[in-house]
């Protein structure tokens, strides 16, 4: 919202103050609560009293940008597996603003890949940027949990007083060319 507006007075004489006018200072400005970052005049006007001769000085309004904040969400991921989307959120926006309204848009990464090892990964929030907002970023973290292998003893059979068989198993759920010699 627009701040309230004040004005500062120089010249009266007799003890007397802005209360003593007949007709007091009108203070506006073209700004909306929904300017872009700028200066704005803040125009001062109307004031009459018939024992001062007034001029009006302008002042100036200035809109700073806003604080945001973008947030990594975190999320996981079985070994072997694709990167999942990542997604952020965000914390600040203003004037119905939202993600698709910044001049650039957020890029969201990780170090890890299909091939990542079980373990916790940052995913890291950059990039965004916008005239109207001072950015910030938070770090998410990518967790990648282990895959199913199933090992499974295969049936042998042998005759009564024979020496056992050589014994096998059989693997399924290997991922990125990983053997059980791996």
């Amino acid at each position: 919202a627009l701040p309230s507006f004040t004005a500062a007075y120089d010249g009266f004489i007799n003890g007397d103050s802005a209360t003593n006018l007949d007709t007091p200072v009108s203070l506006n400005t073209a700004a909306t609560p929904g300017s872009p970052v700028g200066s704005y005049a803040i125009n001062a006007g109307g004031t009459a009293d018939a024992n001062y001769d007034i001029t009006h000085v302008n002042g100036t309004l200035t809109v700073t940008a806003a604080p945001l904040t973008v947030t990594a969400g975190s999320t996981s991921k079985t070994y072997g597996a694709a990167n999942p989307m990542f997604t952020a959120s965000y914390s600040g926006f203003a004037n119905g603003d939202t993600a698709a309204s910044l001049d650039t848009p957020v890029s969201l990464t990780t170090t890890a890949t299909a091939g990542s090892g079980v373990g916790l990964y940052p995913i890291t929030a950059s990039g965004a940027a916008d005239v109207n907002y001072t950015i910030s970023f938070n770090a998410g973290t990518l967790t990648v949990n282990p895959a199913t292998l199933t090992i499974r003893a295969d049936d042998k059979t042998k005759v009564a007083g024979a020496p056992n068989p050589t014994l096998s198993a059989s693997y399924t759920g290997f991922v990125n060319g990983d053997t059980a010699a791996a």
